[in-house]
């Protein structure tokens, strides 16, 4: 691979579209094979969005020599190279550092992939002109990656940040009809099971698809994403996983420096065995994802499992278990039958069942469960022939810290006028007409950013509630300030008077609460819970949020000696993680509050322009802590305040994640 000369077994490309010139330089490596339907739109798409290099591995040159041709006259030698099949190459294989592991598995498609990974990762640390490339990505020719910001800004920020090896969720295609050109028709996709909402909503989402396979899946085919790595110069790279690029000898150097990143999220990782692996939440990385296309036509599984066969559910003599899933589901169907009618029309039955949203119901069903994204980037850009960038739909770190108010902003703040905030639902509660109160919640919520309500629970239910609350104080700790997900220290003054417990943290919660020491503020914290998954629906409507997940409910209490809790906003810099608090419920449980007393939840509504603007007009409302009464508020854009007050005084919070109604999607 040194001579300058090209072995027998590589073809160049001899067209006219060449890559665009752009840095990083980064490069795909496929092994293909029967990639008539859509192989040279795969191809464009790669070259729009900027990879400098595509090399490609055909298992077999005769079923793809019309592609092949077609591809080497359309693209120039510096974007694309072809590697066949043959002796010449395999004899090559031999050389590579993991050729003594997979050597007696070279019948195993996934085996010549990695050889074939490896041979390119070899070519590319050793390459001159058009193979010498920064970063080496591997997929096949029914994915494609979709990066937020463009290709490279996105690998640039890995650059800069020391990063050698990404891990990228993969969100698989839904179709709504048979086609062999999904990269221009499939805008559906389902979202990885980990990002789908844990909410009432979500769980739906996640049955719909699980009762369609026997298996019980959320996806068809794999859930474990695909990676990409840094090529180093006269290094030799060669990975043992397809998903994940990483020399398993570079492990420790990976680990303690930081190296390794991923967007999955931090608390799926443990379960992969992905635990030292950096959780990106910075949208460049987070919002980054390879598209699967794997099952979007009938004749294209049918020709997929006739090359397959009766094909063995352990790989690698026993070291690789296929699990339960689609794939063998579909391997079992097409062997039922001899005839090759009957085997179509049987996976065609299969696909549609499994895969397909084949009705605009089901379409905007899922959408509201948040189980299925629109990504329609690809389509558009395909369409352009250039770069049709996603839309934005979370919030930037810039355009968060613009709404932090100056010191001097605060102080302004704090001057202007204060009066009693309305509260609604008096003299009998919300709960006496709940549907009606949330819809009117919902209302409230995008027009103000806030709500106060009078619950309507029962006097004496709230007496219990402040009477057990009062018998929790000795489990109670120091309320802390959290900035991007971490802790500041206990130590550190942050304006901050209260004593707090988590109820589950506690084992306050749960089907045993009831035995427990607080089954009323069990009880009540589940009601909050209820009320704001009843909200979900109603505010992906009225304001395009989704609530994702609710936090550990907080039983706090304010003392006199304590001080109180000064202007913040709750989740002011996105909670460091892809979907922060947007909701946050009070309830306050003190019967007979004498309003003497103070403490007040103040909570400040801009009347003119935003809170973080120099010229910002509006005024504080204040609510006073008395049993039953609710408060809502966007944790991600309310400005609020807890007041000093000269009795005791408890309340219980809950707080719900979310983001866009579309997030994840384009």
């Amino acid at each position: 691979m040194a001579s300058n000369v090209d072995p027998p077994y590589l073809l160049r490309g001899h067209g006219k579209l060449g890559n665009l010139g752009l840095r990083p330089r980064i490069a795909l490596v496929s092994t293909l094979r029967d990639v008539q339907d859509q192989f040279l739109l795969w191809c464009e798409w790669f070259r729009i969005i900027g990879f400098a290099h595509l090399f490609l591995y055909f298992d077999d040159e005769e079923c793809d020599q019309a592609s092949i041709e077609a591809a080497c006259s359309t693209y120039s030698a510096d974007f694309l190279s072809i590697a066949l099949n043959t002796p010449q190459l395999r004899e090559e294989w031999a050389s590579l550092r993991t050729w003594k592991q997979f050597s007696v598995f070279t019948e195993d498609r996934m085996c010549r992939q990695l050889l074939n990974i490896a041979h390119a990762l070899k070519r590319a640390a050793r390459g001159e002109g058009p193979e010498a490339v920064d970063w080496m990505f591997h997929l096949d020719h029914d994915e494609l990656f979709l990066p937020p910001e463009g290709l490279q800004a996105h690998f640039q920020h890995l650059e800069d940040g020391g990063c050698r090896l990404c891990l990228y969720q993969n969100f698989e295609a839904a179709p709504q009809a048979h086609t062999l050109t999904p990269f221009l028709d499939v805008s559906l996709f389902k979202v990885p099971s980990g990002r789908v909402a844990k909410t009432p909503l979500g769980a739906a989402g996640m049955n719909f698809w699980a009762q369609r396979t026997k298996a019980g899946t959320h996806f068809l085919y794999y859930d474990n994403g695909k990676s990409a790595v840094r090529v180093r110069r006269n290094v030799e790279i060669a990975p043992t996983s397809v998903h994940l690029l990483y020399p398993p000898e570079d492990l420790e150097e990976l680990i303690t420096k930081r190296q390794a990143w991923t967007n999955f999220p931090k608390h799926e990782l443990a379960d992969m065995e992905l635990d030292w692996m950096i959780s990106c939440h910075d949208e460049v990385v987070a919002g980054a994802k390879v598209l699967h296309y794997p099952a979007t036509h009938y004749d294209r599984l049918f020709r997929k499992y006739l090359h397959l066969g009766n094909f063995p559910a352990v790989r690698f003599g026993g070291e690789l278990v296929i699990p339960a899933s689609f794939h063998l589901e579909a391997r079992d169907e097409f062997l039922k039958y001899d005839d090759q009618e009957s085997r179509k029309a049987k996976l065609k039955e299969l696909l549609e069942k499994a895969a397909f949203l084949q009705t605009e119901a089901e379409v905007q069903t899922q959408l509201e469960t948040g189980s299925v994204v629109v990504i329609d980037t690809v389509r558009e850009t395909l369409r352009a022939g250039r770069w049709v960038p996603p839309r934005q739909l979370r919030p930037s770190a810039a355009s968060w810290a613009l709404r932090r108010p100056s010191v001097q902003g605060m102080e302004r703040l704090q001057r202007m006028r204060r009066q009693a905030a309305e509260v609604l639902f008096q003299g009998g509660g919300m709960l006496r007409d709940l549907d009606a109160a949330l819809d009117t919640i919902a209302q409230r919520l995008q027009t103000h950013g806030w709500v106060a309500c009078e619950l309507g629970a029962h006097r004496k239910l709230m007496e219990r509630a402040v009477q057990e609350a009062q018998g929790l104080k000795s489990r109670m700790s120091r309320g802390s300030t959290v900035i991007e997900n971490h802790i500041l220290d206990p130590g550190m003054s942050n304006d901050r008077g209260d004593q707090v417990l988590f109820m589950e943290e506690q084992g306050l919660t749960g089907p045993e609460a009831a035995k427990g020491p607080a089954p009323t503020l069990a009880l009540l914290n589940s009601a909050l819970a209820d009320v704001g998954f009843q909200l979900d629906q109603r505010l992906q409507k009225t304001m395009a949020l989704r609530l994702t997940e609710r936090c550990d409910g907080m039983l706090s209490c304010y003392g006199p000696e304590n001080g109180g809790y000064s202007a913040h906003v709750d989740n002011a810099d996105g909670d460091g993680q892809v979907a922060g608090r947007v909701l946050t419920a009070i309830l306050y449980l003190n019967a007979g509050w004498d309003r003497q007393d103070a403490g007040e939840l103040a909570i400040f509504h801009p009347e003119k322009g935003d809170i973080g603007d120099a010229d910002v007009q509006g005024r504080w409302h204040m609510v006073h802590p008395e049993a039953n009464t609710l408060v809502l508020l966007r944790a991600d854009q309310t400005l609020h305040e807890v007041r000093s007050s000269r009795a005791e005084r408890f309340a219980i919070s809950v707080w719900f994640c979310g983001q866009h109604a579309e997030y994840g999607g384009s």
